[in-house]
This record gives structure tokens, C-alpha cells and sequence, in this order.
């Protein structure tokens, strides 16, 4: 009786060990991203630059990032089609869900 009686208790021991091993595989801050999307409504090509990313997208297009939750600063910059100086666009945006920059402004 008492060599079943401790049979069962390290079989328990064993069964509560490997179920307290696998919590430990579980990240408890995972981490969130979320689709930052730049919109041209020009007809002009832009720079657009966020995250240390640099693209330049053609006139009437978009670009989308996927980011993680942050605080990002972010320029876009006409490239052509002006007579004198570049639209520059810029801010700072708090990336917390999708979210959408439509530019020029």
C-alpha cells in the first residue's frame, strides 16, 4: 500500500511539474502591432519616411507599415510637380491602433 501510495504521489509530482513548465512558454506581454497606412491624394510621387523606413510612393497610391505600439515621428516630402519648394508634411503620431496619414495637406 505504501509503495502505490508513493507511485501516485511522484506520478502527481511529475504531472503538476510539467503543467507548471508550459505556463513558462506562455508570453505574458505580447507584442501588439498595428498597420500604419500613408495616403497620397496628389498627383505627384512622395517620400514618405516613419520608423526608419524611407519609401517614395507614386501620386494617388498608399503604403502601409505594420509597427508596433509606439510614438512615432514621421515627413513626407514631394519629390516632383512643384514650382519652387517640396510639400512637406510632417508630425508625431501615437501608434495604439490602425490608423490612417492622407497627404498633402
Amino acid at each position: 500500500m505504501k509503495k502505490l501510495l508513493l507511485k501516485g504521489f511522484l506520478i502527481l509530482s511529475f504531472i503538476g511539474l510539467s503543467l507548471t513548465s508550459c505556463e513558462d512558454d506562455i508570453d505574458d506581454n505580447p507584442t501588439t502591432t498595428y498597420e500604419l497606412r500613408f495616403t497620397s491624394i496628389s498627383d505627384n510621387p512622395y517620400k514618405v519616411e516613419v520608423a526608419g523606413h524611407s519609401d517614395i510612393i507614386s501620386g494617388h497610391s498608399y503604403i502601409v507599415y505594420e509597427l508596433e505600439r509606439n510614438t512615432y515621428s514621421w515627413k513626407v516630402t514631394q519629390q516632383s510637380g512643384y514650382l519652387v519648394t517640396p510639400t512637406v508634411n510632417d508630425g508625431t503620431i501615437t501608434l495604439d491602433e490602425d490608423l490612417e496619414i492622407v497627404f498633402p495637406q
